[in-house]
């Protein structure tokens, strides 16, 4: 890649621009140093001039791959962006596939040359019959001033002009804990080999927290002899119920009509409830209006997937202005806490760990986010309908609580955290995780290799 790219760019006075992206597994002037290695070994020469492509960025959030990197285009994959930055052709690499970097041999990685090459210059001439009254061959040089340059915002044109200098750390943070003593404060920096510091909570930050006992309130909130409160049942016939959350848009995944009954969707808000029990989630519709109904609703593979649940969260990002195909508002996650033994009938192991769902029926009719016992669309009303997920992460098995981080940095925004008690060998401690469903494979698929 680094051998053509260099190459194409010189040919092309500069004007065709390469990119590799990073995620994880080295720094970017390892890579860097890789690339110019492997070039020159395989031929590529570029006399005495300096080699500057292709730029190399860090793509640790996923952003690059999740937008433009989603199935059928795995690692490595390629693309090539016209002037205004438009896709106009993808391809999968001749190294897809190999599990290490250098199980793909030389012989191998030279096809690539022929396979970006030919589209490059179909590209590139084609621009420039925008700006020019005659084609230019592929084998033609160009003057730089005969075309505009496309750029890329973000993206330095000299990345070897100047060292990666570590900026200067973050102010300190609020004191973890806001009462009683103790607590740790932290702060960060950008490009260091030590991004974070930690220290104790000063003595003068120390001595303001009032005690804890201060900040607990009953159950019920503060109670004084002019405050009463009334305790009313909201829903009933729940099997251990363990957490709840409000649904962002009532209504989306019950319509008007489900399982033989009315629902009406305009009608006060939608608690969603989950059971340990029976592994299931109670759906408490039109909440505390006179049309107040419960309907429960588990995955037909409730017995893994909802296996002793015991936590849910809603992505309630309603604006984020991602891609309408890569957003996961009104999708939500369930956690659990058990050993995936499927309810006594398996072998217990650590592999379980947070189940996404996407929660639309109404507006994706057909795309299997219900499905009847058969495993069918449920598209018939009169159906009993079973959730079927979307993806599913794995190895935080005892989990006792889930939330949904509100980011808009990743593609999908489908980042939840999970507090995993499992802790070390002996028992002790636990974890919160952070997961990135990354690129939800969606209902009817098993594919749960793209997530970190």
């Amino acid at each position: 890649f680094a051998g053509l790219a260099q190459r194409i760019h010189e040919e092309t006075g500069g004007n065709v621009v390469f990119v590799s992206s990073l995620k994880g597994g080295g720094d970017c002037s390892a890579w860097a140093e890789i690339y110019e290695n492997d070039a020159v070994k395989m031929g590529f020469s570029i006399g005495e001039s300096a080699w500057t492509m292709p730029l190399t960025v860090s793509d640790n959030s996923f952003e690059l791959r999740d937008h433009f990197f989603t199935p059928p285009y795995p690692h490595p994959s390629y693309m090539i962006l016209n002037e205004n930055l438009e896709v106009t052709y993808k391809s999968v690499g001749p190294c897809c596939g190999y599990i290490s970097y250098y199980d793909c041999t030389d012989d191998i990685a030279l096809e690539l040359e022929s396979i970006l090459t030919k589209n490059i210059y179909e590209v590139y001439n084609k621009q420039l019959e925008t700006f020019t009254t005659s084609t230019w061959a592929a084998t033609t040089p160009v003057a730089a001033d005969t075309t505009t340059t496309a750029t890329i915002e973000g993206i330095n044109e000299s990345p070897f002009s100047l060292p990666c200098q570590s900026t200067t750390y973050s102010d300190w943070s609020e004191c973890s804990l806001t009462c009683g003593n103790g607590g740790t404060q932290f702060r960060f920096r950008l490009n260091s080999v030590d991004p974070i510091e930690t220290r104790p909570c000063p003595a003068e930050i120390v001595h303001t927290l009032p005690p804890c006992s201060q900040q607990c309130v009953p159950e019920f909130g503060p109670s004084t002899s002019t405050e009463s409160f009334d305790l009313s049942v909201v829903a009933s016939g729940l099997d251990s119920p363990r957490d709840l959350a409000f649904h962002p848009t009532p209504g989306i995944h019950l319509g008007n009509y489900s399982e033989g009954r009315t629902f009406h969707p305009t009608k006060g808000e939608e608690l969603w409830v989950v059971n340990g029990n029976n592994h299931s989630i109670s759906i408490v519709a039109s909440l505390g209006t006179e049309y107040q109904t419960t309907i429960s609703r588990r995955d037909r593979g409730y017995y893994h997937y909802m296996n002793n649940v015991t936590a849910l969260a809603f992505n309630e990002v309603k604006s984020s202005n991602r891609l309408e195909a890569q957003d996961t508002f009104n999708f939500f996650a369930v956690c659990n806490d058990n050993l995936n033994d499927y309810i006594g009938a398996k072998e217990p192991n650590f592999f379980m760990g947070p189940t996404l769902y996407d929660t639309d029926v109404v507006n994706k009719r057909g795309k299997m986010n219900t499905v009847n016992r058969h495993g069918a669309d449920c598209s018939d009303p009169a159906d009993q309908c079973f959730f079927l997920h979307a993806d599913m992460l794995h190895e935080s098995p005892a989990c006792v609580g889930i939330a949904h981080d509100p980011e808009l940095l990743t593609a999908y925004g489908a980042v939840y955290w999970a507090f995993d008690t499992t802790g070390d060998r002996s028992g002790n401690g636990g974890q919160l995780v952070r997961f990135d469903f990354s690129q939800p494979h969606g209902p009817g698929s098993m594919d749960h290799s793209i997530a970190s």
